[in-house]
């Protein structure tokens, strides 16, 4: 019986939880479905706070349906005011997945610029050897909060940084 590919899913929670469901949720259509995910946020910002448990319960409906029943889902605080600190974390995030699953993937969608520009850089970084670096473009704001299947597909559009870049 052959084993399970274990993938990692790295990424930063910010206010909108749809930034973060909704670049993974269009990967999984896209066949990369992540058994491991890894969210960095700010646990003392109540919006935040909420905004991981939204992302949370989103991950847990729908990971299953692309064949993952039990998904390993961890959180870790940042300071989003240590930009040293993050980078940290971000890295440490980064290399705990590559040692816990073959496949490693980094969504910079969400979070702050700063955040995303780390992410980009670290994403580049030979020793990681990340599958993808994803970064979800909304064409229009009033989709920011709106779950992905209810965005028309033209104003949206999920881009692999590492074929750009």
């Amino acid at each position: 019986m052959p084993t399970e590919t274990k993938r990692a899913w790295v990424t930063v929670v910010g206010w909108s939880p749809m930034a973060v469901v909704n670049t993974l949720w269009q990967a999984c259509e896209q066949g990369v479905v992540p058994t491991h995910i890894y969210l960095l946020g700010s646990l003392e910002q109540p919006q935040v706070q909420r905004s991981l448990e939204e992302v949370t319960r989103y991950l847990r409906a729908i990971l299953p349906e692309f064949g993952v029943p039990n998904p390993v889902i961890e959180t870790r605080r940042i300071d989003e005011d240590d930009l040293a600190g993050f980078r940290q974390t971000l890295n440490r995030a980064l290399l705990d997945a590559r040692r816990q699953c073959q496949q490693v993937v980094l969504d910079i969608t969400a979070g702050r610029k700063y955040m995303s520009a780390f992410g980009l850089a670290l994403g580049r970084r030979a020793d990681l050897n990340l599958e993808r670096l994803y970064y979800n473009h909304l064409y229009e704001r009033r989709y920011e909060h709106v779950p992905h299947p209810l965005i028309p597909r033209w104003q949206q559009r999920l881009y692999n940084l590492l074929e750009i870049v």
